[in-house]
């Protein structure tokens, strides 16, 4: 199978939706261990979108809940095109596997970045390492569904590892 055989929009939405949610439902466990379900969309849709600097944790705020909801997954269904195309372009050129792994590298530094930085209140809310446990599921997740989807990426792997020089 070629890239060429695949619709890099529906494999990117797909991936898209298979990422939000494997973050959704880490945030919505931990919520739900924390006793306050529903608090990270809550919060954030408070900071990022309301612009809240001290954001309501309890009772979680729905129009927040939801406009976050629906950001993320709009992020997350643009990044799983742009991962698309480059799996697509993978399957050709084992050269654009190193932008799967940039980009990989990228959305996490940046998007932990991002909390950090420009709000304050995320700080003691979201720890590091519920980030990056969130964003690693779901690049795993995303590329569960590609490495299944394409056998060709497989083979090209197989032929040229990523750091391995490429043949001539």
């Amino acid at each position: 199978m070629t890239g060429d055989q695949h619709s890099t929009w529906q494999e990117g939405l797909d991936a898209g939706i298979i990422g939000g949610l494997t973050v959704a439902i880490w945030f919505l466990a931990l919520d739900l261990l924390g006793g306050r379900a529903f608090m990270t969309p809550s919060v954030l849709g408070q900071i990022v979108l309301f612009g809240e600097s001290q954001p309501q944790l309890t009772p979680p705020v729905f129009g927040a809940i939801l406009l976050y909801t629906v950001l993320h997954f709009v992020v997350f269904c643009l990044l799983g095109i742009v991962v698309a195309k480059l799996v697509h372009l993978a399957v050709e050129s084992s050269f654009w596997l190193y932008g799967i792994v940039a980009i990989f590298v990228v959305f996490e530094f940046s998007f932990y970045s991002l909390m950090y930085l420009l709000f304050e209140a995320t700080r003691e809310i979201f720890p590091f390492w519920s980030v990056l446990t969130a964003n690693t599921l779901a690049a795993i997740a995303m590329g569960l569904y590609f490495w299944r989807r394409h056998p060709a990426l497989r083979l090209s792997l197989e032929r040229v590892p990523l750091g391995a020089a490429p043949p001539r």
